[in-house]
């Protein structure tokens, strides 16, 4: 028996009615909560990203809200195309021929944060640079490799205002202080990339138990329209899954209400690339006061993920990202002896 065969078995067949969906999502709800108060314990700064857990040891987590934090529900119906976002079907044309077989799930990424220094005279930037391999094997540890950059002024101005302030090299806040010097880099392993979901009374405990289809993917993320977004683009940007799914994931981009295509832009590492955007707090730093955009911003000929960005609805600032510079399946893990 395969998993596709043994997760045809356990989950109803569609149309779900509604007492299975309500008992299933009650067990997905009931799971992400231990989970949520099991991780929570260990939440370190970087989380001002919004993006990781355990020093971002989590950060390519894929999360399924158990919480409704939003109104807007999903409707019902087939999966429709977007005029604005047809861009979104050929990178799913192109994703879906990409190999996906490997031992490891292997990523490079650069991670930043804008923030304003305590008197708003000017903004800062921290960024440091992460490495990640995801095992195949579930039972397998997470590694990872994290290089501080440290924090410097954002732009020439800032910088220039930095300079009128006496060039410091340490910010204090209410209840912390912030250092321009960057830490140590390390190499460590974590069990903490947990992307296990659950669904039906059973643990997907291979990404490639994911559904395949737009329609699939948005019966398991929820009813909720946001966290169906949020959820979407982590698997996109961060998750080891398969083509097909990574397609699918696409696809459902492009039918989703209040998901605004931008078009032709270039990333924070001045990639060219399409890009859409919608209302999110979920990638916003955590001290973060006032409504959010995220933007995925993605290379529609090869159909990879090149950044999430989120920035300020009230001025536009840019105030965390996550640029993806690699991302690729690969057979060695060449963090694993160098802990």
């Amino acid at each position: 028996m395969d998993d596709y065969q043994a997760v045809r078995e356990l989950l109803p067949a569609p149309p779900l009615s509604p007492e299975v969906e309500r008992a299933g999502r009650v067990r997905m709800a009931a799971a992400f909560a231990q989970e949520r108060v099991r991780r929570g314990r260990r939440t370190a700064r970087w989380t001002a990203l919004g993006l990781g857990l355990a020093g971002a040891a989590a950060a390519a987590a894929i999360v399924i809200a158990p919480t409704v934090r939003h109104s807007a529900p999903v409707t019902s119906g087939p999966i429709a195309q977007t005029d604005g976002k047809r861009f979104l079907l050929v990178a799913a044309a192109s994703v879906a021929t990409m190999p996906d077989e490997g031992a490891w799930w292997g990523s490079t990424e650069v991670m930043g944060r804008r923030f304003r220094e305590p008197g708003g005279r000017y903004v800062l930037h921290e960024r440091r640079m992460r490495e990640t391999w995801i095992p195949a094997d579930p039972e397998g540890l997470t590694w990872y490799r994290e290089t501080p950059e440290g924090i410097k002024p954002a732009t020439s101005q800032d910088e220039a205002a930095w300079r009128a302030d006496g060039s410091p090299t340490s910010w204090t806040y209410d209840d912390y202080v912030e250092q321009a010097e960057p830490d140590e880099q390390r190499t460590f392993s974590t069990e903490d990339w947990d992307f296990r979901i659950v669904a039906a009374g059973k643990a997907l405990t291979k990404m490639s138990e994911l559904p395949d289809t737009p329609e699939g993917l948005k019966a398991l993320f929820g009813t909720d329209d946001r966290t169906t977004l949020d959820t979407t683009v982590r698997l996109l940007v961060f998750a080891p899954v398969t083509s097909e799914t990574r397609a699918a994931a696409y696809r459902l981009l492009a039918s989703m209400p209040g998901v605004a295509a931008v078009g032709q832009t270039t990333d924070v590492l001045g990639r060219a690339g399409e890009a859409i955007e919608y209302e999110s707090g979920e990638f916003a730093p955590h001290d973060q006061v006032g409504a959010t955009r995220t933007r995925l911003v993605i290379d529609p000929v090869s159909g990879r993920p090149l950044s999430i960005e989120t920035r300020s609805v009230a001025d536009g600032m840019l105030l965390s990202y996550t640029a993806i510079k690699d991302s690729r399946w690969a057979d060695d893990n060449p963090l694993k002896e160098k802990k």
